[in-house]
């Protein structure tokens, strides 16, 4: 499917034509999002990107970077890039989509707030769960089942052997751990970490461990965060060998329950890519029972990207912001100091 160009709409770049691109880019097309120009190294992947869009084709970063008419640069390469291209695009005057995690290292995170802090520019983190409709419709219903009492944050997903990390052969920059930042933790427990901070703001600290295997992968992580205002909230993630867990039938299961005073929340969702229709139910103190929230698919990277462009025009980020880049960062980084050994650690972010 071919998407025209609307010209009266922001020009957005993207550079990178990965796995995390294709979802994008199929985001992109239902926003419709003005993606006019295509970037990666390898030119036959950026021309077959590009053709949907009727967008042109680089093969030179700073190339693209210096169009004038490029409003915004969408960046999906692998980890370890992130900071490089990021500050090239905030020195070129870009307002940024930066996939997640923000950077492999807490202070290059930590320089790339303050950077989009003091350029004017709209700067987001793909964290797309957000976007997520029945994740998103829990914080609509924070107001009516508080207050909140407690809250859990799982995901279990099958693996034999561990799905990624340091552990395994390195073929591709996502089991390289220099590359990628990290393992399961990373690139899942980074999702949940912005989660959280979506429904209740930074955690002031954490009491928890961290479990690895034998080849260094993050199988087993257990968190109790406290929040501002006293909340507590749980975060599981492990990994397990079970199969068929999901209420599709599948390998990933990844839920989000807040209980109230006057009710309780629970949402569930069977896919990272959220390609299966997520699930949210709504149970309050007025005895009707469970109330299901929608019953509708709708599309996690279409709603970030749009978010992106309203926030472009609005002048402030309305998704995922640097901050809340480098915050899960600096969290994952001290997360991974309670390796085996429970512990309590105070948070005390620089931003």
């Amino acid at each position: 499917m071919e998407v025209a160009k609307l010209p009266d709409r922001p020009k957005v770049g993207i550079v990178g034509c990965g796995i995390i691109s294709q979802l994008l880019l199929d985001g992109a097309a239902l926003a419709g999002t003005n993606i006019c120009a295509v970037c990666d190294a390898d030119e036959k992947r950026a021309v077959d990107a590009a053709y949907r869009f009727g967008a042109d084709v680089c093969t030179d970063f700073d190339a693209m970077l210096a169009r004038p008419e490029i409003d915004a640069v969408i960046i999906a390469l692998p980890n370890y890039m992130h900071y490089d291209a990021a500050r090239r695009a905030l020195d070129a005057g870009k307002h940024i989509f930066c996939e997640k995690p923000l950077t492999t290292s807490v202070r290059d995170s930590l320089d790339l707030a303050r950077r989009a802090g003091d350029s004017g520019k709209v700067f987001q983190v793909g964290y797309m769960k957000r976007f997520n409709p029945a994740f998103a419709a829990g914080v609509r219903s924070l107001q009516d089942i508080g207050p909140v009492t407690g809250a859990l944050f799982r995901l279990t997903v099958n693996g034999d052997p561990i799905l990624e990390g340091p552990g395994i052969e390195a073929q591709s920059w996502h089991s390289d751990i220099r590359k990628s930042g990290g393992g399961f933790l990373v690139h899942s427990g980074s999702h949940l970490l912005d989660l959280m901070m979506f429904y209740f703001g930074a955690p002031e600290s954490v009491y928890g461990s961290l479990s690895r295997d034998v080849n260094g992968n993050e199988y087993a992580n257990n968190y109790l965060f406290k929040m501002p205002g006293g909340v507590f909230v749980t975060l599981q993630m492990c990994i397990t060998r079970a199969q068929g867990f999901s209420y599709a039938g599948g390998i990933w299961e990844e839920k989000v329950e807040i209980n109230g005073l006057n009710g309780r929340f629970f949402a569930e969702d069977a896919d990272w890519k959220g390609l299966i229709p997520s699930r949210a139910f709504l149970h309050l103190s007025d005895g009707d029972g469970p109330k299901a929230l929608f019953t509708y698919w709708e599309s996690q990277w279409a709603e970030e990207l749009k978010a992106f462009e309203e926030g472009m025009s609005r002048g402030k980020c309305l998704g995922s912001s640097a901050v809340d880049g480098y915050r899960v960062d600096y969290i994952l980084d001290q997360l991974k100091k309670l390796e085996d050994s429970p512990g309590l650690i105070e948070f005390n972010y620089e931003l």
